[in-house]
Parts: structure tokens; sequence; C-alpha cells
């Protein structure tokens, strides 16, 4: 249905564009914390999630733009399904805010939410009673038939694809003429077409996909449609390839692939050619095409419409692409189809555009661990250091591996900077690391260090 990351991706943009434009700094620190809490619920903490959020209200308790923002960190709980947290903030909401907009958005998400519970739950005929209550409670709510279809999707993951064109059913018989009745029509034949890969139909699953390519040519939901299909073969192909049926595994990963094209063959126009173009390359990985998989994570990159950024577009496809460059360098460098030097020169430009274009994103993390990594290979110590420490300067406090103190330890002794060297050493040292020999040698040269002053 609609996709989760355009409706956050264009609430955060909306506001942080008013922010900017009042030059106010406490907005703009905002919406950070607001995404920094996004992120905690991402890594899985959500007690230090809960934490941070409360600190949130705390800090901006008179910022007229808390509601809109704690609205969305729950949504974003929601589509991790974390139910709990998200009820408890709906109820701060009610407690905080009554009688504005924010507080029917409250009431119907808790409803939502419990419905989602359990059906996540396999809890299927109290699910599809809750689902019942929620529509004769909120008739009139103008976010209804995005929660249904919220729920829809919910019984798509549990397979329970019945259950799923039910709810289908609900959008179009309560919303005929609404922009929701034809994403459910969609939805109503994507169920069908997910049933008969899990059936393995190939005869009905080929004229279902032709059905949906036909009849649903202009629909907007279409590309998006096509590529879940596809997710389905790519994550059966990852099952298949850990449980070591090597054939099947890439029969799906194939099957993935000529979906994917098709979209970007007969939706040129869409927004989502990007994103189709990295999961071609993600399956080619998976098969060992890396050179084909670089083709289509460089087109991921360069295939958005301009500007993506500030259009609602989910551009997380085009910095993960750039990573996957990186990666899919490196896995060429291993396999002995690319020297070293090639390998290295391309594998820090893909990682130093990361960082430099997007250095918020997720994955800069791992670019810049990465990128300390290969100038410590080649003695390049200064860009060594630099990496080194900023990965260490966005890891949570507490969380920096006490290897990277040692590496920057090392980088600063071999330019002559005794001084960072010594604290370095000193802090990797005092660690509660194992009696490695790397932290013998640290031992050792600190303690040179210390004679020698």
């Amino acid at each position: 249905m609609i996709k989760r990351a355009n409706i956050i991706s264009l609430a955060l943009i909306s506001i942080a564009y008013f922010v900017i434009s009042d030059k106010c700094l406490s907005e703009i620190t905002l919406v950070d914390s607001q995404q920094n809490i996004c992120n905690i619920i991402d890594s899985g903490d959500l007690e230090a999630a809960r934490k941070a959020t409360d600190k949130l209200m705390t800090n901006f308790a008179n910022n007229p733009n808390l509601p809109e923002m704690i609205y969305w960190t729950i949504r974003h709980c929601e589509w991790k399904d974390k139910f709990d947290e998200a009820k408890r903030l709906y109820q701060i909401i009610l407690q905080n805010y009554p009688g504005t907009a924010f507080a029917e958005k409250a009431q119907l998400g808790i409803a939502r939410c419990e419905a989602m519970r359990l059906v996540m739950g396999q809890q299927y005929e109290l699910a599809r009673v809750a689902v019942n209550k929620m529509v004769s409670d909120f008739p009139a709510n103008e976010d209804l038939p995005e929660s249904l279809g919220m729920i829809a999707e919910r019984f798509e993951w549990q397979r329970r694809f019945e259950d799923e064109k039910w709810v289908y059913r609900l959008i179009i018989q309560i919303f005929a003429h609404n922009l929701f009745a034809h994403k459910a029509q969609i939805g109503i034949v994507r169920a069908d077409v997910l049933s008969f890969i899990v059936g393995k139909d190939s005869v009905r699953f080929d004229m279902g996909m032709d059905k949906l390519f036909t009849n649903f040519a202009s629909n907007p939901e279409l590309p998006q449609t096509a590529i879940i299909i596809g997710e389905w073969f790519y994550k059966d192909g990852l099952t298949q390839k850990q449980e070591g049926l090597k054939e099947e595994a890439k029969n799906n990963f194939e099957k993935a692939i000529n979906i994917w094209n098709r979209v970007i063959a007969e939706q040129p126009n869409s927004d989502l050619i990007p994103e189709a173009c990295c999961w071609i390359g993600d399956s080619y990985t998976e098969l060992g095409q890396y050179n084909k998989a670089i083709e289509f994570y460089k087109r991921s990159c360069n295939d958005y419409p301009e500007p993506a950024e500030t259009s609602g577009i989910n551009i997380s496809y085009r910095w993960r692409s750039m990573y996957m460059i990186g990666q899919s360098y490196t896995l060429l460098k291993k396999s002995g189809d690319i020297n070293n030097t090639e390998a290295d020169t391309l594998i820090i430009e893909s990682y130093e555009h990361l960082v430099r274009v997007y250095p918020n994103c997720s994955l800069a993390k791992n670019a810049w661990l990465e990128l300390g990594i290969i100038y410590a290979d080649n003695n390049r110590w200064p860009d060594t250091i630099r990496c080194y420490e900023a990965y260490q300067n966005i890891s949570p406090k507490g969380q920096c591996p006490p290897e990277v103190f040692y590496e920057i330890a090392n980088a600063y002794d071999r330019i002559g900077n005794i001084d960072l060297a010594k604290k370095n050493y000193a802090i990797f040292v005092s660690s509660t690391i194992p009696n490695t020999p790397k932290r013998k040698e640290a031992n050792i040269r600190l303690m040179e260090i210390m004679k020698s002053n």
C-alpha cells in the first residue's frame, strides 16, 4: 500500500523546510533527535529508544512541532512491529494533546496497533474481530483506509492471503471512490500471485503476472507490487542458499531478476526503478556475478529523478547501492578477478563518495571502518586516522570496538604524534579485551613511550 519511507520522508522534509526557512536551530535539533530515535528503534534497543523519546518530550515540551514528531516516531514503531511502545506513545498524545487532530489519529492508531499485533501473533480470528470493530468505531476517520491497508500487509507477511483479500475487499466496499480502492484492487491480485508462489503453481503464477502488467499498467502501485513479488523469490533464494540448495537458490534469484527487469522495461518512468536496480544488484551478488551487480548498483545510484532528496522518494537505495559497489569490488578483490591496487582505488572511491554525500546514512559507519582498514593496509596514516576517528565519532557511546583505539594509536605512532598515540594505546590496553598479541604489543609500546618521556 502506501510506502512508509515516503510518508515519513515527506513529513520530515516538510518540517525541516519550515525549520530551515525560519533559521531555527532548535527545530533542526528536534528533527535530528527524532531521526536518531528511529535509528535506535532500527537497532532493536527499544529501552534506549524509549528513554530517548521521553528525553525528546522533556527537552522540546514547548515546541509546537513536538506532537507531529512524536506521531512519526510512533509510525516508525508500528512499521517495526513495536506495538506496545506505539500504543504507549499514542496514550501520551491523548493525554497531552486532547482535542487535536493528533489525538484523533492516536485513537485510531491504538486500534490499528491492536489489530496488527493480533495478526503478527497469529490470532487471526481475533484480528478479524478487531478490524470489524475498528471500521465500526472510526467510519469517518480519514486514516481508516490506510490503516486497513497496513493490516492487510500484515496478513500478507503471515501468508494469510484470503484474510488479506478480505481486508482489501472491505476497503473497496467502504471507500469505492477513494484512491485506496484502486490500491486494494491491485492488492487482491498481488495476494493471488503470492499464493501461487507459495503453492508452487508456476502456470497460474505466470498468468497472474501477465494480468498484473496488462490490467494494471497505468496503476501507480504496479511497480511497487512487482518489486514486492520479486522480493519473495529473492528471500526464498537466500533461505535455500543458507540450506545449501544452490540450484534452487539460483533459480529463485533469476526469477526475481526477471520480474524486476520487467518493471524496468515496462515502467521506465517509475520512481522505483532505482530500487529495482538495487534489488537486481543484490541478486547478482548472491549469484557471484559481481561485475553485473556493480552495473546495476551504478544504475541505481544514477537513475533517481532530480531532486529526489526533496520529493519524498525513498533515497535509501541510492546510498545502499553506493555502499554495495564498494562491497562488490571487495568481493572481486578476494576472488582474484581484480588486482589489489585497482580494487582498493575503486573501493575507496565508492566509500568516500558515500560518506561525503550521505554522512548520516546507516551505512556510513561501516564505510568509515572499511576505509580505515584499507588506508592502514596501504600505509596512508593520516587517512587512516581520519576514517577511524570518524567511525569513533558516530559510534554510540561505549560501543566503539577497542581495536579501533589501537588502530588510531598505531597510525599516530607512525606519523610521530606520540602524545595521541600514547592516549589511544592507553585506552586500548585498559579495555576489557582478552590478552591478545595485539594487546601485548600495545602494552610494550606504551611502556616504551612512557619511559622515553
